[in-house]
């Protein structure tokens, strides 16, 4: 019980980014929160943090406890959630995030049999980036993380990755842009336009969603998010937005143009991250089947790779 209490208190400092805010979040003082901390790395015999001023890094034996440690809060979230649900009958739920690609894209679609087969689910849908989903997976924020799938030393053991179609941005501007009747655009060109930049929420100012280029800061003019708002800017605006290619037919049917760089623009695989425990619950089980067999809408030739138990 007694390293229980110290890991999560490591757990909440890893959160918070630094001592004080940690101190503050638990009610206790600094000075209590740093012994607590070096109990912890005395009683395993490793080191965890870094310090660095008045924020933290972690150490590879910290990334790795505070991994576990998510589990455990999760496990114990979970616990509290099951016994409300046992109590007071609540309604079973499904929480995704998903990125813009997905929730302006395939995903509702994708949901009308499983909505008619369980009606009685709630169902709740957050605008997430692959960085954020994978942070709330673990944490057990959501059940499912719909997003770009990450490189291989970016992955995390305990969140599965199914990759279920490729997404590449594409670039848009308004009708009375100077691009808008370009054949194509240069890398220089881009580099001197200014940009509407479509992110996510994030509590965390240092979660940054991925570009498709280096953008200097000083050529952001917005950052929005919304989709329909990102779009509506543009319009009025002498503007570049990327966005992904599954949006490329609201964009222009709202007034906005394509147009063509010499640059190429990188793909990406994009799908479907879950952590094992969630098979536990039989429709959360379905509606994973349900996104992994639309793989076949954007490949009729692929087969589905995996088979859940």
């Amino acid at each position: 019980m007694y390293l229980h209490k110290l890991i999560f208190q490591f757990k909440v400092l890893v959160d918070k980014k630094t001592f004080t805010a940690a101190a503050e979040s638990l009610f206790i003082s600094q000075p209590t929160l740093t012994q607590n901390m070096q109990r912890l790395e005395a009683e395993l015999e490793i080191s965890l943090l870094v310090r660095e001023g008045k924020k933290i890094s972690l150490t590879v034996y910290g990334e790795t406890l505070y991994q576990h440690a998510c589990l455990l809060d999760r496990n114990y979230q979970q616990a509290l959630l099951s016994i409300d649900a046992i109590k007071y009958s609540h309604r079973q739920r499904l929480v995704i995030e998903c990125g813009h690609a997905w929730s302006h894209g395939v995903l509702f679609n994708l949901m009308k049999d499983y909505i008619q087969l369980y009606p009685e689910i709630r169902m709740v849908i957050k605008n997430s980036n692959t960085v954020m989903g994978q942070h709330h997976l673990l944490k057990g924020e959501c059940d499912l993380a719909l997003g770009a799938i990450p490189s291989e030393e970016n992955k995390i053991a305990a969140i599965n990755y199914i990759p279920i179609f490729t997404t590449r941005f594409v670039l848009f501007c308004s009708r009375e842009h100077r691009f808008a009747s370009a054949r194509w655009v240069s890398e220089e060109q881009l580099n001197e336009s200014e940009w509407i930049i479509l992110k996510h929420e994030s509590e965390n100012e240092e979660i940054n969603d991925p570009l498709l280029c280096y953008i200097s800061p000083e050529k952001v003019r917005f950052d929005v998010f919304s989709v329909s708002n990102a779009i509506a800017l543009a319009k009025q605006t002498q503007c570049i937005l990327a966005l992904p290619v599954q949006l490329e037919s609201e964009a222009c049917l709202r007034g906005l143009v394509r147009f063509n760089i010499e640059k190429n623009i990188p793909s990406f695989q994009t799908g479907i991250m879950y952590i094992d425990d969630v098979l536990k619950y039989e429709h959360k089980k379905i509606f994973i089947e349900t996104i992994i067999s639309s793989k076949k809408m954007f490949d009729p030739h692929e087969v589905p790779s995996l088979q859940l138990p």
